[in-house]
C-alpha cells in the first residue's frame, strides 16, 4: 500500500523507522527484533540507507524481508548521496523488482569526514529533483522530510519552506518531520506549512531518548533543540540508565499523546532498532490511540 492510500483515512497511524546495521553481528540481532516490533502493528515500517558502502544493498535485504519474508508495509529510503541520475534509475527497478511501494526521498547528509554535501557527477544537488525522479519512474509512494526546526543548513525557516513546497510540487504525497522534543515547534510548522499552501499529510517524527551523550549529539548535528525541563531531568538522571530510559520514554509517550488527541494524521518513531522502548511506548499511548481511531487500533493490537 502507498503512502497516499495508507494516509487516505481520517485516522492516525503509527509508524516505525530502522536503520540498517553496519556489522552482520548487529543486523543478526535486528531480524531477530523485528517479528517483535511487527507485533506492535506498525501501519509501515522504514528502513534508512547508508551514505555509502554495504548497508545500502542492507536497506534493499531489510525491506524485502519485511515486505516479503513477513507481508508488512515498509519504505526504503533514498538519497542522492554518492548516486547518479543513471543508478537511482537502477536502485528504483530493484527496488520495485521486490515488491516494494515507497520511498522516502531525501537529499542525505554527507558521508562521515566529510563537512559539506557534494554533489556525485551527474546526480543531484536537491531532494526535489530525487523526488521528480522518482515520480517520473513511476509507481511509488513518495515521503519527503521536514523540519520544523528548520534544516541545519538553510539560512532561515522561509527559506527551508520554500525547499520543503520544491519537493512537495516535485511530487511528494507525505512529509515525515525531523524529531523535535516541543510540540509547539511542530504546530507552528503545520501552521507555516498551510500559511504558504502545502497541504499533503504532515506527519510528526519523535526519537526517544535512551541515552544522554547521543542525544546531545544527535541534535547538536541535527539542530533540533531539547526543552531545559527536559534536559535537566535527563541531567539529574544521567548517571542511572534507567532513569534515563524512564525520562526518555515518558517524555516521548506524552508527546504522541498530545500530537494524537491534536488529530495529526501519524506517528513515526525512529525506534533505534531497539524494541523494549517502543513496546512500552505503545502500551502508554494505547487509551489515545484508541481514542483517535474509534477503537480500530486496539483490535489490529489484540
Amino acid at each position: 500500500m502507498k503512502f497516499q492510500d495508507l494516509y487516505a483515512g481520517d485516522l492516525p497511524i503509527v509508524s516505525f523507522e530502522l536503520f540498517p546495521p553496519a556489522t552482520d553481528k548487529g543486523l543478526a540481532k535486528l531480524q531477530e527484533r523485528i517479528p517483535k516490533l511487527i507485533s506492535l502493528a506498525p501501519a509501515f515500517i522504514s528502513v534508512t540507507y547508508g551514505a555509502l558502502g554495504s548497508t545500502r544493498d542492507r536497506t534493499l535485504e531489510l525491506t524485502s524481508t519485511i515486505k516479503n519474508a513477513y507481508g508488512h508495509e515498509v519504505a526504503h529510503h533514498l538519497t542522492c548521496v554518492g548516486s547518479t541520475r543513471l543508478k537511482i534509475d537502477e536502485l528504483l527497478g530493484q527496488i520495485r523488482e521486490h515488491s516494494i511501494e515507497n520511498i522516502v526521498a531525501l537529499r542525505g547528509d554527507p558521508p562521515q569526514g566529510q563537512v559539506r554535501f557534494e554533489v556525485a557527477e551527474g546526480g543531484y544537488a536537491h531532494a526535489n529533483q530525487l523526488v521528480e525522479q522518482v515520480r517520473e519512474f513511476g509507481g511509488f509512494g513518495i515521503a519527503v522530510a521536514g523540519y520544523p526546526e528548520k534544516h541545519v543548513e538553510a539560512p532561515d525557516l522561509e527559506t527551508d519552506l520554500r525547499n520543503l513546497k520544491r519537493k512537495v510540487a516535485a511530487g511528494a504525497h507525505v512529509i515525515i518531520t525531523q524529531l523535535f522534543y516541543d510540540n509547539k515547534s511542530f504546530f507552528r510548522f503545520v501552521e507555516r506549512c498551510r500559511a504558504i499552501g502545502i497541504e499533503q499529510p504532515i506527519v510528526p517524527g519523535l526519537l526517544p531518548i535512551l541515552n544522554v551523550d547521543q542525544i546531545k549529539r544527535i541534535t547538536g548535528i541535527c539542530g533540533s533543540s531539547i526543552p531545559q525541563p527536559l534536559l535537566q531531568q535527563l541531567m539529574d538522571a544521567e548517571e542511572d540508565e534507567h532513569r534515563v530510559h524512564e525520562v526518555g520514554i515518558s517524555h516521548t509517550a506524552a508527546q504522541a499523546i498530545d500530537l494524537l488527541d491534536k488529530g495529526v494524521p501519524g506517528i513515526h518513531f525512529y525506534v533505534l532498532n531497539q524494541h523494549f522502548h517502543i513496546s512500552e511506548i505503545m502500551q502508554r499511548i494505547g487509551p489515545a490511540l484508541e481514542r483517535a481511531t474509534g477503537g480500530a487500533a486496539s483490535s489490529k493490537l489484540s
